[in-house]
């Protein structure tokens, strides 16, 4: 049983992550019927809707931890836009595929990195729902992999498939969406209140060293393809506390929440 103050730090912790994967979910739901081809209209919706359904999954354990239980719809849809706790790299507008991928891929092995040591978790639940999270999250993570390899690929020597050179300009154009993402990446780790108290009783992962094996494999991914990338992966890390509302945040916060907000999701 966890006491008043550890269950309000795992809350702190589960509603990070759920934000994570809800915003980025509405984000990769913005594809439905503009992606640059229709196997990735598919793929994006479909991976929207796990993103989405691993925030529902979180927020009802995160509404759990009160007394009475909380409404996991409220902390989902109905929290005012200062009281989410994602990291700002997913509510940053989707630009161009090469953003969206870049984004994609290095939130998905971040992801993969806390899933899996989540799966290990104390706490019981968490860990049955880290599990569950993990293996669909595998698909996601080989996804983004696809991609990244198709855009940092050299145009075929036969010349077959890409128009030569098009692959060049992919790979230009992915190593300037790296240069936005890298530095706001970080901030995928950053500590929630008194995470301490969660990692020494075993519930959660120290996010330091999970910033250090992720940092690990994306130095093997940016260094063939531009080593002064490298300096924006050291940017110290930012907590997940309250900060000042973004523009990008507020337009999205106000259209995510626009029918829970005018009342009519309650008479469904």
């Amino acid at each position: 049983m966890l006491d008043v103050g550890s269950r309000a730090s795992l809350r702190a912790y589960l509603l990070a992550w759920a934000d994570d994967e809800l915003i980025l979910g509405h984000r990769d739901s913005e594809w439905t019927g503009f992606a640059p081809m229709i196997e990735e209209d598919v793929a994006f919706s479909s991976i929207a809707q796990d993103e989405i359904g691993h925030a529902a999954l979180l927020y009802r354990l995160a509404a759990d931890l009160t007394d009475p239980p909380d409404d996991p719809d409220r902390l989902a849809l109905r929290r005012p836009a200062h009281a989410y706790r994602h990291a700002p790299l997913l509510e940053r507008p989707n630009g161009d595929w090469a953003f969206t991928i870049a984004r994609h891929y290095l939130y998905d092995l971040a992801d993969a990195a806390r899933t899996a040591a989540l799966a290990e978790s104390a706490h019981a639940a968490l860990a049955a729902c880290a599990g569950k999270m993990a293996r669909e999250e595998h698909y996601h993570l080989l996804h983004g992999a696809a991609w990244w390899e198709r855009l940092t690929s050299d145009p075929s020597p036969s010349g077959k498939g890409e128009p030569a050179g098009a692959a060049r300009g992919a790979t230009t154009r992915l190593i300037a969406a790296l240069r936005a993402v890298l530095p706001l990446a970080v901030d995928l780790f950053g500590a929630t209140p008194d995470q301490d108290a969660l990692i020494d009783a075993g519930i959660a992962p120290d996010p330091a060293s999970l910033l250090g094996a992720w940092r690990a494999q994306v130095r093997e991914l940016i260094v063939p393809l531009d080593p002064s990338l490298l300096p924006l992966l050291e940017r110290e890390r930012a907590p997940r506390l309250e900060r000042d509302i973004s523009a990008d945040f507020a337009a999205l916060h106000a259209e995510m929440t626009m029918v829970a907000a005018s009342g009519m999701g309650e008479r469904w």
